[in-house]
């Protein structure tokens, strides 16, 4: 783990903007932080950093849920989740299931198309932390019970601490490092470049070692069905990632 500050200043230091053994000015602090937060949005959106994510359980009771913060009062279903940057999946079981079973994902311009079944999901921004979920009305009557998961919105301060592994420490400071080359060019594009470079090997080395924890599996049915089941007929016997 380490501190926003003690990323920040190393990370100046590697771009040639503050050595080590001086105070970063507090301008250039500021704009750091911004640069900061802007990299663990970034990574948290491309799940490389899935220990910011959360999870909300709920029943819908109609066609479209907000899911998020609302300041005042709304006539549609709201679900809790005041720190909710994008959503990235949803699940659903039945009562006296175990297993979740994941939703497919469909763009809300398709959403209403007859080519699909009534087990898909979309959703759409519609403000600061804030999503409208949809569902198929068929799909809302047969009284499911939902999971969605999202990444959580990341917004760090001056002295918080980073608790994540030393891998993705050291990733976040070489991003924010070349973020800060850019920004005040103070050093030249070769050294620009061994940056970039850098961040690339990190990230595929990272990406290579959280596929290698993927479960290899099939995807749903559709209408679901166990584990086990599943396990005894061979349905689980696929090449696609989950």
């Amino acid at each position: 783990m380490a501190s926003v500050r003690d990323i920040i200043v190393e990370a100046a230091s590697r771009a040639n903007v503050c050595p080590r053994k001086r105070v970063l000015p507090d301008d250039l602090f500021v704009d750091s932080l911004m640069l900061f937060n802007g990299v663990m949005e970034e990574y948290s959106s491309r799940e490389y950093i899935e220990a910011y994510q959360n999870e909300v359980d709920f029943a819908p009771q109609s066609e479209s849920v907000l899911v998020g913060k609302v300041d005042g009062e709304t006539q549609d279903e709201l679900v809790d989740a005041p720190t909710i940057q994008l959503p990235k999946r949803i699940l659903y079981k039945y009562a006296g299931s175990v297993d979740w079973v994941p939703m497919e994902f469909i763009s809300y311009k398709d959403f209403y198309s007859s080519a699909y079944s009534d087990y898909i999901v979309s959703w759409q921004p519609v403000g600061h932390n804030l999503y409208k979920i949809h569902f198929k009305p068929r799909f809302v009557s047969t009284a499911p019970q939902c999971k969605l998961i999202y990444n959580v919105e990341m917004k760090y301060a001056d002295n918080d601490t980073v608790n994540l592994p030393t891998p993705y420490i050291e990733l976040i400071t070489r991003s924010l490092a070349y973020k800060m080359a850019v920004k005040w060019p103070r050093v030249d594009d070769a050294k620009k470049n061994s940056l970039k470079d850098e961040i690339t090997e990190l990230e595929n080395s990272l990406k290579a070692t959280n596929a290698s924890m993927h479960i290899i599996t099939r995807g749903g049915s559709g209408n679901g069905g166990s584990l086990q089941s599943n396990l005894r007929s061979g349905a689980f016997i696929s090449n696609r990632y989950f």
